[in-house]
Formats: structure tokens, sequence, C-alpha cells
């Protein structure tokens, strides 16, 4: 049976590209059981997911059908503070982003194997960082990452560290970020209002759009392949993973939004 709707769900997958309209709701599947998930990323085989509880995980599952493939510990660490972690990002080739709020650090490691490469720490006298997404064009690695704190303030930096500009945008509690490479723009969603944003690399908002009302507690948010991926944290339902048409060519949010396609468990 899980085969079956595995097979279903790839079908959905492909066949709604042609009439894809913004905010369409394509699927979903359970985040494999696990509770109070946060980052998320996603490449062109699978979504990645940390978990904050012990014994604080990043799950690899496959992008089309959800199905657990493997996890590791979180490659900043398991004690003390170093899991203290709110954004996860793709980077391109063969890399993930790790970000740690209250330690403010930038971690890249192997996405396969979670093996830490590098990591870098911004001065304790700046703020905290939630969010966080890496310039990468689906294929290649990328040069620059966007992070952002709850309070609307998003930073802009080389991936070594160097800061190289910001910006503050009006909403508040925005969590974790997604770069959309098709659109060159940011999605994050509200965590307090259900919203899902989009915006330019200036913080000029694009597009907007409500998760289904079923749907509470938007946190981790990804995009991959004109698909967002959007993860619930003590949401309902909880712990799940939505997967939300995102066209190549954003518009003006479409009437249309929210319209679910297919929907699987």
């Amino acid at each position: 049976m899980q085969r079956f709707l595995s097979i279903l769900l790839f079908v959905a997958l492909a066949a709604c590209s042609a009439s894809a309209r913004l905010g369409d709701l394509v699927a979903s599947f359970d985040n494999v059981g696990a509770s109070t998930h946060y980052g998320l990323a996603a490449d062109a085989y699978y979504v990645y997911t940390f978990h904050y509880t012990p014994p604080y995980d990043i799950y690899r599952m496959l992008r089309t059908t959800g199905s657990f493939v493997s996890s590791y510990p979180c490659p900043l660490g398991t004690t003390g503070y170093d899991f203290y972690v709110r954004g996860l990002s793709y980077g391109g080739g063969v890399l993930l982003y790790i970000n740690n709020y209250y330690q403010r650090r930038v971690g890249r490691f192997y996405n396969s194997t979670g093996s830490l490469i590098s990591t870098w720490t911004w001065s304790t006298s700046m703020p905290y960082r939630y969010g966080i997404c890496c310039t990468h064009d689906g294929t290649n690695y990328g040069s620059y990452i966007y992070q952002s704190y709850y309070d609307g303030n998003f930073w802009y930096s080389t991936t070594a560290g160097s800061l190289v500009s910001s910006f503050k945008i009006a909403a508040t509690y925005d969590t974790d970020l997604a770069w959309d490479y098709g659109n060159r723009m940011i999605w994050y969603p509200n965590y307090s209002t259900g919203y899902v944003y989009g915006i330019t690399t200036q913080g000029s908002i694009l597009a907007s759009w409500r998760v289904p009302s079923a749907v509470s507690y938007p946190y981790g948010i990804a995009y991959y392949g004109y698909y967002l991926y959007v993860s619930t944290s003590s949401g309902t339902p909880d712990e799940y993973i939505w997967i939300y048409d995102c066209p190549g060519t954003v518009g003006l949010t479409p009437a249309s939004v929210g319209k679910v396609k297919a929907l699987f468990k």
C-alpha cells in the first residue's frame, strides 16, 4: 500500500506542473513520526529536516514520497547549546548549511553524511539569527547566504561569513528561509499568521498566500524544482511536510490559492 501511495504522489508531482498556480497544495507526507522539526532543506533527490528533540538528528527523506532514507546527528554538536538550530538550507552540489541561532554560528556540511566541513560565528554583539538560505542555482554551489531573525531583520553575507548588507522587513515571526533560484527571490513562513511570503532580495513583498486553514504553525521551508516544501512544528496536523506549487514566474497571489490537488499521508 505504501508503495502504491508513493507512486501516486510521484505522479501527482509530475502531472501538476503544466497547470501549476502559486500556493496550490499538491501533496503532503508525515515527517517520519518525529517531533519538533524546525529547519527544512531540499535538493534534487531529498528533503532534509532538523529535529529539535533528542538525539537532535537531521532526517533525510525522498523528496517525492517522504520515504525515510537516513539520519545523522546535528553537525554542530548535540550538547550544550550546539543543537539550538532553527535554519537549514541546500547550498548546491553536495552541501547543506545549518544555522545555530543562540551561538550565531553557521556550519557547512555534506548532505549525505552530516560531516562538518567548516564553520564560522558572528559576533555575540549581533542579534540572533533564525532562518538561512544559500543562493545556489539548483545544481552549482552558491556564493552567498541570507539569514533572518523573527523580528524582521535580514543579513546578506558571503558563505565565508563576510557581511555584505542588511535590511529589515515589516513582517515579524519569519522563521526559516528558502532560496527560490527559479525566481531569484526568498520565501519564508510566518509562524504566527500562517502566511507564506515571497520577497525580493531587498525585502519587498512579491507574493503571499495562506496555508490551508486546517494547517497551523508553518515553520520550516525549502524550495526545489518549482515546489515549496513547508513543514509544521507542533501544529495541526502535527509534524507534516506540505508540498505547494511554485511556478517559474511568480506574480500576484492567485484566487485559486489553497486548492487541494492531491493529499496523501
